[in-house]
């Protein structure tokens, strides 16, 4: 069970590896929580290709059904844990677009963009921290800190719900 660290690949200064050798890594991770194994089965099932790319900023976005991209600085990656929440996070969008809950026609009114717009965001996010949570419980994955990782990308609201929730 020795899964290496992401850390390792993905360092400040330095050249990264393939995008195959990142999201393989991620997968591998991914495949210790039944949740990150299902997206796992989800982006093989559909062929969904997934690119890495230069950004100025993190960055996830799924221009198409089949197409995901997750964008950093390469100067500055992001941590391993972002790394893979970030490409949970954007492989959640491409299971709810294959699901049909897509964003209304752009001539909707503002109120059902806003309804289900965050909606998406919602349930995103509450399949980042059930992930976050399967992994943060296996000791192998405890340098990780996913539940700090959450909270550093601003989702203390939902972390905290969730978290609520898994107590009671």
């Amino acid at each position: 069970m020795n899964i290496p660290n992401l850390n390792d690949i993905l360092k400040p200064g330095e050249d990264l590896p393939a995008d195959e050798v990142m999201v393989a890594k991620t997968f591998e991770i991914l495949k210790y929580s039944p949740h990150g194994q299902q997206l796992v089965n989800f982006v093989k099932k559909k062929g969904i290709n997934i690119k890495v790319i230069a950004t100025a900023r993190p960055v996830a976005y799924l221009p198409e059904k089949k197409l995901a991209y997750i964008g950093f600085n390469i100067n500055n990656p992001l941590s391993s844990s972002r790394f893979i929440l970030t490409l949970v996070g954007v492989l959640r969008e491409a299971q709810q677009e294959a699901a049909g809950i897509k964003l209304p026609d752009l001539h909707a009114p503002m109120s059902e963009h806003t309804k289900i717009g965050v909606a998406k965001y919602q349930d995103k996010v509450w399949y980042m921290c059930t992930v976050a949570f399967e992994l943060n419980d296996q000791l192998t994955f405890s340098e990780y800190k996913f539940l700090d990782e959450l909270r550093k990308m601003g989702h203390n609201e939902l972390l905290d719900l969730y978290i609520k929730q898994e107590r009671s």
